[in-house]
């Protein structure tokens, strides 16, 4: 919701849940409208065991994340870390990552990407998704990554 004075307030049962490629559950709470084009908030989760987001690069954004509960596994530089609930972990511009929930119980966490134009891959993805029943073709998905400064550089990590 957008107030007259410019306050936006999203509760928590609004935003657009959107289909990931790589499974995990996402809403989009705050995207370029609502924030200027500052940056893009989203909320996730992703159950035990989850380990399939790829070694990516975000060429012209920063990517952050902020754990709400469970433990959200970050491999960012060559380096894994934990990071657990209350915590937050920023992946600068140009830093190869990927994400998982190793641990047995589901995690939840806020992504912030800035600026917020270079977090619509997500809803790119979603449409292609919807338009080819999930199997979706590999140099259109390519080319939504491009267009967005995202690449995949690598299989997942080994958790």
């Amino acid at each position: 919701m957008v107030t007259e004075r410019g306050l936006v307030v999203v509760a928590p049962d609004e935003g657009r849940e959107v289909v990931r490629l790589n499974g995990e559950r996402t809403v989009i709470k705050a995207g370029r409208e609502a924030t200027c084009g500052a940056y893009a908030v989203r909320e996730n989760g992703a159950p035990p065991g989850y380990a399939s987001v790829p070694l990516h690069i975000h060429r012209s954004a920063e990517e952050a994340f902020y754990v709400l509960s469970g433990r959200l596994a970050v491999q960012a530089g060559g380096v894994r870390v934990d990071v657990e609930a209350g915590s937050f972990a920023l992946v600068p511009r140009g830093m190869v990552h990927a994400l998982a929930n190793p641990g047995a119980e589901p995690v939840r966490w806020l992504t912030l990407i800035s600026p917020a134009d270079r977090s619509e891959w997500v809803e790119a993805e979603h449409e292609l998704l919807l338009a080819s029943d999930g199997e979706p073709d590999p140099d259109a998905l390519a080319a939504i990554h491009r267009r967005y400064g995202l690449e995949i550089v690598g299989p997942p990590p080994r958790w």
